[in-house]
């Protein structure tokens, strides 16, 4: 595929991958589209290797954000594996980008994984009574169906699961996911409150 230097830097705003990347993917790929699935697919095992690898995450900072009006704040520890990462421009902007999301979005949850067997059983249960055409699926794929729904009921709720308020198109997991790739470092949510002006207990 013939590119230019423009389509570089646009490959690279789209997608977030390093420049060189970017290259290889634009000679590799007959097409744009190619390209950017070539550089997804190359995002995904880096950041599967990096979580794999299961280095300590001990790391990171304290970070806040109060509204202009002052009528909401939030508290957030993001982690990661070393101090020259912590004080990177890019760990730094996630940050802000992920405390500016609990401010406008208010998740409850970290991850799915976080979310109470309970809430998760009484999710399941409206799901099933809310279409009973899910009873006669085979197994396997009534599984995965309900799965998907359950993930797509919770996603409000959910952190890492939420569309990111500045494009819907990505969730913010896979924003957490871009800057790992980028960094070449796992990167983990600890933990966050937010506050609310009145708000009680």
């Amino acid at each position: 595929m013939n590119y230019t230097l423009a389509d570089i830097k646009k490959l690279r705003e789209e997608t977030g991958a390093a420049i060189l990347d970017c290259k290889n993917a634009l000679v590799q790929a007959r097409t744009w589209d190619e390209a950017v699935r070539l550089l997804v697919e190359k995002s995904d095992n880096k950041v599967e290797r990096v979580k794999a690898a299961g280095r300590a995450t001990g790391e990171g900072g304290i970070f806040s954000y109060i509204h202009h009006d002052r009528r909401i704040g939030v508290l957030l520890e993001l982690n990661c594996s070393t101090d020259f990462v912590a004080r990177s421009e890019s760990f730094q902007q996630l940050a802000r980008e992920l405390a500016l999301q609990i401010a406008g979005v208010a998740p409850i949850y970290i991850s799915y994984e976080a979310v109470p067997t309970g809430i998760i059983r009484e999710t399941r249960k409206k799901l099933l009574e809310k279409d009973p055409s899910l009873a006669y699926m085979p197994v396997k794929k009534r599984r995965e169906m309900v799965e998907k729904r359950l993930r797509a009921a919770l996603s409000e709720q959910v952190l890492l699961l939420q569309p990111w308020v500045k494009d819907h198109s990505v969730t913010v997991g896979d924003l957490v996911s871009r800057v790992i790739a980028e960094t070449g470092e796992n990167i983990v949510v600890a933990r966050f409150c937010r506050y609310e002006l009145g708000e009680s207990g």
